[in-house]
């Protein structure tokens, strides 16, 4: 069974992306001061090298992979060796129909046409560049013997409340719950926990908030080509919606998640409820950053196998990069072969002093002057 890898990536520095990005972004989003202060401070395309060492899980604990493509719309992360043959760079354009404007910024439509990547296999897993590999797994973590994807899910009820730092996360959540319950029958109850078992389904949403669905664990899952073109025509009206925006919006819709559940009644999958994933939060991650890293260093022997790093919207803490760096070194700190090798010791690199411009020679390892008072940052 030939299974690939995805990944989506941005480098928010890439002025080729930026400049249009703080374009459409003057036009869209000023008027959602307040709404969504994940996408206005442009957090969801921030880079903290998590793309690196999600590459060294899949060599280290999923060599079984016969390519992985990148899809950015700019250039690659700058040490990524896109010469190696199972590198596969692919930009937006390669994957999103004519019609469509571009560019666009929105995972949730850059994911539905992920299927449409040159030379991608039938069966594909998709990982953010954020979703990482703890221990050692197998075709079957992701593909079942019959080929089914086995989808990780949570076994309790959405919580989607109205939550004044994300509105629109949770909004989209609603609409794409209505739409999965519109389009298709579900024959499969959800799952949820409760101290309180005897409280309905009606009185426990109202009560707590709850969607009638469970949700997917944010890691890495499956997906087969053959099922999107059926996908996007059963949620055609939802996804045109979707496409009003190059950004994420109150009306959008959430067509991974839509997948899943009707791969599910076609048979195309199946639901894991016991995610052996470990998800941690920038927020979570500073209430308590030893503990954090001591229990990604004890990951593999008890058994959990995937990892979320999320960069969520609340920004306070610490140092994410550090925090990172720190807790996955001792676990991925060899690099891949994907990765160029570092520059030698002692020779001079080149350096581009901006476009158009001439080389000029890096002189770092040339004796440096005496040191002077460091400036005080308090």
């Amino acid at each position: 069974m030939e299974i690939d890898a995805v990944y989506t990536w941005v480098n928010a520095l890439d002025p080729a992306w930026r400049t249009p990005y703080e374009k459409f972004a003057a036009l869209e989003l000023g008027h959602r001061a307040g709404q969504d202060a994940a996408t206005i401070g442009s957090i969801r395309h921030t880079d903290h090298n998590e793309l690196r060492y999600s590459l060294r899980s899949l060599e280290r604990f999923a060599p079984f992979f016969r390519r992985i493509h990148i899809v950015v719309d700019g250039a690659p992360p700058e040490w990524l060796d896109t010469s190696a043959p199972e590198i596969h760079i692919v930009g937006h354009r390669e994957i999103f129909p004519a019609a469509y404007a571009l560019p666009v910024f929105c995972s949730n439509l850059i994911e539905a046409f992920l299927w449409r990547i040159p030379d991608l296999a039938e069966r594909y897993v998709y990982f953010n560049d954020d979703m990482l590999l703890l221990g050692r797994c197998t075709e079957r973590d992701f593909f079942d013997e019959q080929g089914r994807g086995v989808v990780r899910m949570l076994p309790e009820l959405i919580h989607a409340p109205r939550d004044p730092h994300d509105r629109i996360y949770y909004q989209v959540l609603r609409n794409t719950e209505r739409g999965i319950r519109k389009r298709l029958t579900l024959t499969h109850p959800p799952r949820f926990t409760t101290r309180k078992p005897w409280v309905p389904m009606l009185l426990r949403r109202i009560l707590h908030r709850r969607l009638s669905l469970n949700m997917v664990a944010h890691f890495a899952q499956p997906f087969q080509r053959a099922l999107w073109p059926t996908c996007l025509e059963i949620f055609r009206k939802e996804l045109a919606l979707q496409a009003m925006s190059r950004f994420r919006h109150r009306k959008g819709f959430w067509l991974n998640f839509a997948y899943h559940y009707l791969a599910r009644e076609r048979g195309m999958a199946v639901f894991d409820y016991e995610p052996r994933g470990m998800f941690i939060g920038r927020r979570k991650a500073f209430a308590d950053p030893e503990l954090y890293k001591a229990r990604l260093r004890t990951a593999e022997e008890n058994g959990i196998k995937f990892l979320c790093l999320n960069d969520d919207h609340d920004t306070s803490g610490g140092d994410w990069d550090r925090f990172i760096e720190e807790s996955l070194s001792e676990i991925l700190g060899t690099p891949s072969r994907w990765e160029k090798a570092p520059p030698r010791i002692g020779a001079p690199r080149l350096q581009t002093v901006g476009l158009g411009a001439s080389p000029i020679a890096d002189r770092s390892s040339e004796p440096a002057p005496a040191p002077r008072a460091a400036a005080s940052r308090h």
